[in-house]
């Protein structure tokens, strides 16, 4: 009998918050999602794991965040990362990855001790509030920068963590992402470049350390899932363990579409008769510790 296909729903940003909270509530006790990636410096973040302890079917993974978001470390422990925002606070990374990852290549000397600091502490709080990591990530993809893949590996392995995101996904997923969105394809080929030698770079060195990695769809920004591109991608999608992660939210009209999309009853329907196992990573994780035994 062929082995089924573990197909992972994951939604990014839990813990940011609270209307990203309630979508992803509602996207997997009325739909399909199985799988969360938190953000240990959310707004939201106590929220969240409140949301994670009653929803325990729910696999719950570390979504590494050194751009667009808060830390856990105070400034004065990480200052070459954080800076004030418009209120005069601390502990705000740059916002726009692209600068942050520039910054973090160019300053890899100076800040390569506080971004291995920063990722450290991000992991701890999600284990002191009670929630082993089944799985890691990041906000915008940024943990494919070398200096910060090799910080994460390093904290991951500690904690056990093997199942990692590894960015593009296949190129032509990626360049149907962008169909109706503020881009043409043509300009999108450049980024999935540039993620690919990153993946080259990354993936041989993580392998020989134990990482696994799912086949990863949906590399898109909020909006970009809907209930047609589910019900074309799910029955082609590759394995043995596929992921495809979306970014619900109540705030937004994008958000509320993939929140949707993973609650189509239509997408439910093919889901349960296309021959894929949905499954988060616990999930996956449990299943590979069986057959080992």
């Amino acid at each position: 009998m062929k082995a089924p296909i573990y197909l992972v729903i994951n939604a990014d940003d839990l813990g940011r918050s609270p209307s990203i909270n309630s979508a992803i509530e509602y996207a997997h006790r009325l739909g399909i999602l199985n799988s969360a990636s938190m953000m240990a410096g959310g707004e939201a973040f106590g929220e969240a794991v409140e949301l994670a302890k009653r929803n325990p079917g729910l696999s719950i993974g570390l979504h590494i965040t050194l751009c667009d978001g808060r830390s856990v470390l105070p400034h004065s422990e990480i200052p070459g990362l954080t800076k004030k925002d418009k209120n005069g606070f601390f502990g705000f990374f740059e916002k726009s990855p692209a600068k942050a990852g520039l910054k973090y290549w160019t300053q890899r000397k100076t800040l390569t001790g506080q971004i291995e600091a920063e990722i450290e502490a991000q992991f701890d709080r999600l284990i002191a509030a009670g929630i082993t990591p089944a799985h890691v990530d990041s906000h915008h993809h940024l943990h494919a920068h070398p200096v910060i893949f090799k910080a994460l590996c390093g904290a991951a392995m500690k904690r056990g963590v093997k199942w990692m995101r590894m960015p593009p996904g296949p190129f032509g997923e990626f360049l149907n992402t962008a169909r109706g969105i503020h881009f043409s394809k043509i300009q999108k080929i450049p980024e999935w470049m540039v993620f690919k030698a990153l993946e080259f770079y990354n993936e041989g060195a993580a392998r020989n350390m134990g990482f696994q990695f799912a086949q990863t769809y949906g590399l898109s920004h909020t909006g970009r899932i809907c209930e047609n591109y589910l019900m074309r991608l799910i029955p082609s999608v590759k394995g043995p363990v596929a992921e495809i992660f979306l970014h619900p939210d109540l705030s937004t009209q994008e958000g509320k579409r993939e929140m949707e999309a993973v609650m189509s009853e239509k997408v439910k329907k093919l889901a349960g008769s296309c021959g894929v196992a949905l499954a988060g990573f616990e999930d996956v994780k449990m299943a590979s510790e069986r057959n080992r035994r």
